[in-house]
């Protein structure tokens, strides 16, 4: 019945009142907050800079060329394994459109725009 009581009854009802510990201060809880988020935008900046996530997730995919069609719309030249595929990229999804017979130079910066140049053309003719 005793440890019931002590259960319900609030504990800082039996503290001494002349030891109590002192709350932080306004200055120093805004000080130590400020400390923690400025260490996390720290270490965010310095991951993205770091380029670890991109060697991470370097595998057997890689994109090759991109061409932005809009505001958030894009194709893609995605290489897997020895293959390369043009995709079509929208918020919503991802469609596969065209796997490319002749592989683009990874090299050459402009070889996207020119290979899709020609295969609409070609496409427009036949």
């Amino acid at each position: 019945m005793m440890r019931l009581v002590l259960i319900i009854i609030p504990v800082p009802l039996y503290a001494e009142v002349g030891n109590s510990v002192s709350s932080p201060s306004l200055s120093s809880w805004l000080l130590s907050s400020m400390m923690v988020i400025g260490l996390i935008l720290i270490l965010g900046i310095i991951l993205k800079k770091s380029k670890i996530v991109t060697i991470m997730g370097s595998g057997q995919m890689k994109i090759i060329a991109s061409l932005p069609l809009g505001y958030k719309e894009k194709l893609l030249v995605v290489k897997v394994g020895e293959q390369q595929f043009l995709l079509g990229v929208t918020p919503q999804q991802i469609n596969f459109l065209y796997r490319l017979e002749s592989q683009l130079n990874e090299d050459e910066p402009h070889a996207f725009s020119t290979q899709l140049s020609k295969l609409m053309s070609k496409h427009e003719k036949s």
